[in-house]
């Protein structure tokens, strides 16, 4: 049996939320939809809760937050350093959206703003590269998005799967054992729709209109969440002959 520590660094004001299903359930789900025998542990780290051991796990993911990687919280601090050493260890690990910033971050890539300012709704990447675990293969995807940063420069020695001209490192691995999306498979149409409800002041008439309308339409998160699942487990026989 596997096991991961889903890692999540949410923290805000968003009193939707509790309707939803936690982003460790959400992960889990997910993975479980395809490795039914897998089990997932949930850390809030940004409430400083930590497994004692995190090297114990086959896989880490780590989701998403309105928080910022710039942002000087102990607990982010924590995490970057937490991530470096996993990496030093080759742990498999998927980083969605914050996680896919502080991937970067920890590892010598670099966040900014993004240049279209808050996007929320979804996006189409169009992928450069589909490695071998990315069966069926498919020339882009269209996942949810909701962020207002993003990774400008990947850390070194990365590639990048793809991205479009608003985001142009929407995906990238890192040797056999990163994956980091920006956008999330892990959420729903019901949770986006309340997303877009709660972020209209922010958003405008005009993005708030083009994010509905995006939402209606479908998304790649199964064929998304099959391709995760078969990363983790080239990701998982790389580190057992190393």
């Amino acid at each position: 049996m596997k096991r991961f520590a889903v890692l999540t660094p949410f923290e805000g004001d968003l009193p939707f939320v509790a309707r939803h299903p936690d982003d460790g359930a959400k992960v889990a789900a997910a993975l479980q939809a395809w490795r039914p025998d897998w089990r997932f542990d949930t850390w809030q780290v940004s409430a400083g809760q930590w497994p004692a051991d995190l090297s114990s796990y086959d896989g880490i993911v780590i989701t998403g937050s309105p928080a910022s990687v710039h942002d000087d919280r102990p607990w982010i601090a924590e995490l970057l350093q937490r991530l470096r050493e996993q990496h030093a260890r080759g742990t498999p690990m998927l980083g969605l959206c914050f996680g896919h910033q502080a991937i970067a971050t920890a590892l010598g890539g670099r966040v900014v703003h993004s240049p279209r300012g808050l996007r929320v709704g979804t996006v189409t990447t169009p992928l450069a590269h589909t490695p071998v675990w990315m069966q069926p293969a498919r020339p882009s995807i269209t996942l949810y998005a909701a962020h207002d940063e993003q990774v400008a420069v990947p850390p070194p020695g990365a590639q990048v799967l793809g991205g479009d001209a608003d985001c142009a490192v929407g995906a990238y691995t890192l040797g056999q054992h990163i994956l980091a999306l920006q956008y999330h498979p892990e959420f729903d149409s019901a949770f986006m729709r309340d997303l877009l409800d709660a972020m209209a002041p922010k958003l405008g008439e005009a993005a708030l209109a083009r994010g509905r309308a995006q939402v209606a339409q479908g998304v790649d998160a199964g064929l998304v969440w099959g391709w995760v699942a078969q990363f983790f487990e080239q990701a998982m026989a790389a580190q057992a002959r190393a």
